[in-house]
């Protein structure tokens, strides 16, 4: 009977902690390095060693998007970048965007941003109606809210 009592005791012991540790969990966290966080009227970007994290000030919360990010200091403002419709997170092997009117991301996985620090001004180009991107040895891809991510030239 003590036995029992005991386990039940250690159980919910465990999932208390357990609970606790998950809310201590921040989905802000992108790791270090990080660029400075910049925002928009409606959403924040943050972008870092981890990954990416937008909070979305429609639904009041962080949404995190893990990847292999590129944070070299010459390349920051281009690989992150934000407006009231989208945020952008180019990364090493895919390239992120966050919509803000379908409040997710989307990702294109067939390969990383071309970083080139010659070209940024080319190969990164945000509106408030698309987000164009040069793939690195590939071609542009460019996201809109109504095609998603489509290859172009």
């Amino acid at each position: 009977m003590k036995h029992k009592g005991l386990i039940l005791i250690l159980i919910g012991f465990f999932i208390l902690t357990g609970s606790f540790s998950l809310m201590a969990q921040d989905s802000s966290d992108v790791g270090l390095p990080a660029f400075k966080p910049i925002s928009s009227k409606t959403m924040t970007l943050k972008y870092g060693f981890k990954g990416a994290s937008v909070y979305d000030n429609a639904l009041k919360k962080w949404q995190f998007y893990k990847m292999t990010t590129i944070t070299r200091h010459k390349v920051e403002g281009y690989v992150n970048q934000i407006n009231d419709n989208f945020a952008l997170a180019a990364g090493l092997h895919e390239v992120a965007v966050y919509d803000f009117s379908k409040h997710q991301w989307f990702v294109y996985k067939k390969g990383g941003a071309d970083d080139s620090t010659g070209m940024l001004n080319k190969n990164f180009e945000m509106t408030k109606d698309y987000v164009k991107v040069k793939v690195l040895n590939g071609p542009f891809i460019k996201y809109t809210t109504v095609t998603g991510w489509v290859e172009t030239k």
